[in-house]
């Protein structure tokens, strides 16, 4: 039992429990929404619930590559297969229930469409018969949707609807495909070796790096950040995909990645609490 449980908090993969509540609150904060019982109840359900349907499911389609990536640690201590992938599946198909239940108890549609969003992408991205992680560029679209537009279109809906969502949001959707896309240029070796076709494995390494240059560049012009740092963390990261679009080392584009990740991060909090001194 113990190593069931260990197992499914490992594929809930602990660092990501933050993400969507981060950018869910982006969403809620930027538009000056109160955070009701019913959206706090939604923001927790972003956390450690979402985190185990979103990886979960896709833990459960990437076994058997994983298995042969000599980047994934698969435990053999146990069968995965029978032992705890039932219980992931039970557990996906619960929190895709309550998800969509909470999306419903706001009787807002713009909350219920951006919550579908959410599910069906995150569904989706790995299983099939669409799975769009082997589908690039929709590999990178997908992830645009899940991890920004589709939670931070939730939070916003408590104070607006979806023709209310500015520019800036879509071009930071963008930008979240562009860090998709940069990152699969990491894995090449490792995917190309088990047969995944990412971005990068289907259209190349410096392709893959240069849609992210392209797209930071796009984002920064069109923004409206210029002299804040929203601009400055574009400008770096448009400066570090250039760098691996000239040397596509897939070991520096690692570290340049946790280096966007952090600097994402660190950027999504310092917006929410700007909001938040505004607002509130």
């Amino acid at each position: 039992m113990k190593t069931k449980v260990w197992i499914l908090i490992k594929t809930s993969r602990p660092l990501g429990w933050p993400i969507a509540p981060l950018v869910f609150m982006l969403g809620l904060t930027a538009f000056g929404a109160p955070l009701t019982p019913v959206a706090l109840f939604q923001l927790i359900l972003l956390s450690i619930p979402y985190c185990i349907l979103l990886y979960g499911v896709n833990d459960i389609y990437d076994y058997e590559a994983d298995k042969l990536n000599p980047r994934k640690s698969v435990p053999d201590s146990i069968e995965m297969e029978t032992e705890v992938f039932p219980l992931m599946k039970k557990l996906a198909a619960i929190m895709v229930t309550v998800l969509f239940a909470s999306a419903f108890l706001t009787l807002n549609p713009t909350n219920i469409v951006a919550m579908s969003l959410l599910l069906f992408f995150s569904y989706f991205y790995s299983a099939p018969p669409l799975r769009f992680k082997e589908r690039p560029p929709l590999d990178s679209i997908s992830n645009g949707i899940l991890y920004f537009y589709a939670p931070v279109l939730i939070g916003a809906s408590f104070g607006a609807t979806l023709f209310d969502i500015p520019i800036q949001a879509y071009l930071i959707t963008a930008c979240v495909m562009g860090i998709h896309s940069f990152s699969t240029v990491m894995d090449y070796n490792a995917d190309k070796l088990v047969g995944d076709r990412t971005f990068a494995v289907v259209l190349g390494k410096r392709t893959a790096s240069l849609f992210a240059l392209v797209v930071f560049i796009l984002a920064y012009i069109f923004s409206g950040f210029q002299g804040m740092i929203v601009g400055y963390f574009l400008i770096l990261c448009a400066l570090l995909a250039g760098i691996i679009t000239i040397i596509p080392s897939e070991r520096i584009a690692k570290y340049f990645f946790y280096a966007i990740g952090v600097g994402f991060g660190v950027v999504a909090v310092f917006e929410v609490l700007r909001y938040m001194a505004f607002f509130y």
